[in-house]
């Protein structure tokens, strides 16, 4: 068996370890900006490629500040010349951290990111004691070596990063790309992650002033529940099926280390956005199987309202706002 198969098994197997444990969960004290929670914590799976980093207890989602998992292509898909599966390493080694184990977050919120995130430690018997960074399963993830350092939250990630990078400890002995942040004009082929999230040129983005249900997301309808996030994806996919290449414009939002895009029909040049077409995001959410999201841009608003009226995708039923379902609601 060859290495890259032997870690791939062992990255299996401790994912299948994590979600073994129940989910216990509680909020001490604060309010949604300043949170404590704490509970028995596993990795979404389901979400291993889309975002990487992130826990969730009791159906709320919690990203680790200081940090992103590496995602396959661009970060390290060759080291030493043997493919690597890094990210589904990444997210084993952080399956393994929290498997059976007490975990406590300090939630914070950055400017306009309506993102969870938090800086979370392992309680209880074996665990660290301390207020050391290196001892929190942030630190001690970048520390691994498995986990990539995220800039926009300070300094000291950057620190524990380098400390991982010298060491040459995880992926840091290969071919360790950063992912490119790249704002502006946007022109090529799109892969679609989920329901308002895109890459183009290997930049993910999300689609500005848009919000839809993530692909773990379900729904009611007639009093059943269905896959609405998984639908979501599919009518993403189906808008955006067959046309080549686009053109996004991508902007960067207070607070967020996440592009946001306008994404749509290209001039002959690619430099621009068709003006006699409506944009992919326009298009998602009056198909119904997203949502205007008011904070950013009230200009998909009129969309929404239609197809609300015409009772369209997560109109026919009945939702949880998916900023809502995020954080723990359902």
């Amino acid at each position: 068996m060859t290495a890259d198969r032997i870690w791939l098994f062992v990255a299996l197997a401790a994912l299948v370890v994590a979600l073994a444990g129940a989910e216990a969960f509680y909020v001490i004290g604060g309010n949604r900006g300043g949170a404590t929670v704490q509970g028995y914590a596993t990795v979404p799976t389901n979400q291993v490629v889309q975002v990487g980093g992130v826990l969730q207890v009791q159906g709320r989602l919690v990203h680790l500040v200081g940090l992103v998992l590496p995602r396959e292509e661009p970060n390290c898909t060759i080291s030493r010349g043997v493919v690597v599966h890094c990210t589904l390493i990444s997210a084993a080694k952080l399956a393994e951290l929290v498997a059976g184990k007490m975990v406590r977050c300090q939630v914070q919120h950055f400017g306009r990111d309506d993102r969870n995130w938090g800086v979370c430690r392992t309680v209880g018997a074996g665990s660290p004691t301390g207020d050391r960074l290196e001892d929190t399963i942030n630190g001690r993830m970048l520390l691994s070596g498995w986990a990539l350092p995220n800039e926009e939250h300070g300094r000291k990630w950057v620190q524990l990063g380098l400390r991982a990078r010298n060491a040459g400890a995880g992926l840091w002995p290969g071919n360790v790309v950063p992912d490119p942040v790249r704002l502006g004009t946007l022109y090529g082929v799109m892969e679609i992650n989920d329901g308002n999230t895109l890459e183009i040129q290997e930049v993910r983005m999300r689609l500005y002033g848009i919000d839809a249900p993530d692909l773990a997301q379900e729904c009611m309808l007639s009093g059943v529940a269905y896959q609405c996030g998984l639908l979501a994806y599919v009518q993403l996919i189906d808008i955006t099926a067959g046309k080549g290449r686009v053109t996004c414009y991508a902007s960067k939002i207070e607070g967020d280390d996440r592009p946001y895009g306008k994404c749509g029909l290209p001039t002959s040049n690619g430099a621009d956005i068709r003006a006699d077409a409506p944009s992919f995001n326009e298009m998602m959410v009056r198909s119904g199987w997203a949502l205007a999201d008011r904070r950013f841009t009230n200009d998909y608003v009129a969309a929404e309202e239609e197809a609300r009226r015409e009772k369209r995708g997560l109109w026919a039923g009945e939702f949880v706002q998916p900023s809502e379902w995020r954080d723990g609601k359902r």
